[in-house]
């Protein structure tokens, strides 16, 4: 979710030394881990690992992300219609995302919008937790294309509130804040004051 509480690259200082030399390292390790009878099979043995490690794998999402998904983007779509949203959303999962749950307009008129949700949580929702953080999200898109200024998680919740339940957003804000490891804020900051049933 939007305000829902890459990679780390470590880079080392160059050496004085110049570039190593793969083969030679490799010959130095074979040299280290071979007795010296096993080291004409060295050159094979390394190549074989080279080949091996060297072949692309496969660019295709893993299954769970590519069902769940599916059942995201079909939730969106009835969502939109409920909340006569004319914005194309489309549903990204990724292994990884700061916020969790995010939407975006991925063009400048905010036709289109991308909602990307972190595969690892988004295999911990049932359907009705789902369904209401997409809510919150598509609530975001319908402040971005009816009042763009406006943004608050407390809009977004109470424009999702018209399609999903209360309690559904409670429980989704519960798993998050316990996924993030953070304390969270009183419902009635997040979803308004709860109406006596």
């Amino acid at each position: 979710m939007v305000g829902l509480s890459p990679s780390n690259h470590i880079m080392s200082a160059p050496g004085k030394k110049g570039k190593r030399d793969p083969t030679k390292t490799w010959a130095r390790a074979a040299r280290l881990y071979l007795r010296p009878t096993e080291w004409p099979v060295a050159p094979i043995l390394i190549t074989a690992f080279v080949l091996v490690f060297s072949t692309p794998v496969a660019n295709d999402p893993p299954i769970p992300a590519m069902v769940l998904g599916k059942k995201a983007q079909e939730y969106v779509d009835q969502l939109r219609m409920e909340l006569s949203i004319g914005s194309d959303v489309g549903v990204v999962v990724v292994p990884y995302l700061p916020l969790v749950f995010s939407v975006e307009p991925i063009d400048k008129a905010k036709t289109k919008f991308r909602l990307s949700i972190e595969l690892r949580f988004l295999m911990m929702l049932n359907d009705d937790e789902l369904r209401a953080a997409l809510a919150h999200e598509l609530g975001h898109v319908w402040l971005y294309t009816h009042m763009p200024y406006l943004q608050t998680e407390r809009m977004a919740n109470d424009i999702g509130l018209h399609v999903v339940h209360r309690v559904a957003f409670e429980k989704v804000y519960k798993k998050l804040w316990s996924y993030e490891q953070t304390t969270g804020v009183p419902f009635d900051q997040l979803l308004g004051p709860a109406s006596p049933d």
